[in-house]
């Protein structure tokens, strides 16, 4: 089994919450039962500094942090890795360019999903950043995906909630906002609704609504252990 590196931090609570999914996935879909059933991991929990309340505010801090990361986990012997978070995957190219192992991107993995599914037009709830530097909206562009966006007052909401799931303090309240938001965006067309930040899976499950959710962590999740369980 191939070793998978988790470049995590941003936040913690969101890279537990990867890191459990993929324990999950390993239990119910590959049987996993002893603990050589499970890939090796390494997880390095990077405090990443050039971010405020409303994201990312020095770029050039946070590349360099985001490189230097990423060079830890090939030092330390991932075959490849994985990034809890949405919003740095607009650093991927930097990232991949500054190590020989690959870097399975969150971004590119969702959109793969969401085409292959079918889907024309869909909702996105994500992080200030993520959605302001456009990161889902170019990539689905590529593959005719239509994408619809969040208002302002909703993405001052969702700023919120993410940061509340990083305190630990999310509740109903903000799942029923959550709601609210995915009703309106299903009301402009959306056929299915991505989350695409890390921290909105612990603030709203697929089974407190019927629109069709794209959860970007279960999707990396899934596509982690294909990579390391597959045979080259």
């Amino acid at each position: 089994m191939k070793t998978i590196g988790i470049l995590g931090g941003m936040g913690p609570l969101a890279s537990a919450n990867l890191y459990q999914q993929i324990i999950t996935i390993a239990q119910n879909s590959y049987d996993a039962q002893q603990d050589t059933d499970f890939p090796p991991m390494l997880i390095y929990n990077l405090p990443l500094f050039g971010f405020d309340e409303t994201g990312l505010v020095d770029n050039s801090q946070v590349k360099r942090q985001l490189i230097e990361g990423v060079k830890k986990l090939e030092q330390a012997g991932s075959d490849f890795i994985i990034i809890a978070c949405n919003t740095v995957h607009y650093f991927y190219k930097d990232m991949q360019e500054a190590i020989n192992i690959p870097i399975v991107s969150i971004i590119k993995e969702t959109s793969k999903l969401v085409k292959k599914e079918g889907y024309k037009t869909v909702g996105l709830l994500s992080s200030e950043s993520t959605n302001k530097l456009k990161i889902y909206q170019d990539e689905f562009q590529k593959i005719g995906i239509n994408i619809i966006s969040v208002s302002e007052r909703q993405q001052k909401k969702l700023n919120d909630i993410i940061l509340n799931v990083m305190m630990g303090k999310q509740g109903k309240e903000d799942e029923e906002e959550i709601k609210k938001i995915i009703q309106n965006l299903t009301d402009q067309g959306a056929e299915s609704v991505i989350l695409g930040c890390t921290e909105l899976p612990l603030a709203i499950k697929q089974s407190s609504l019927d629109t069709k959710l794209f959860f970007s962590t279960d999707i990396i999740a899934e596509v982690a252990l294909q990579t390391a369980f597959r045979e080259d």
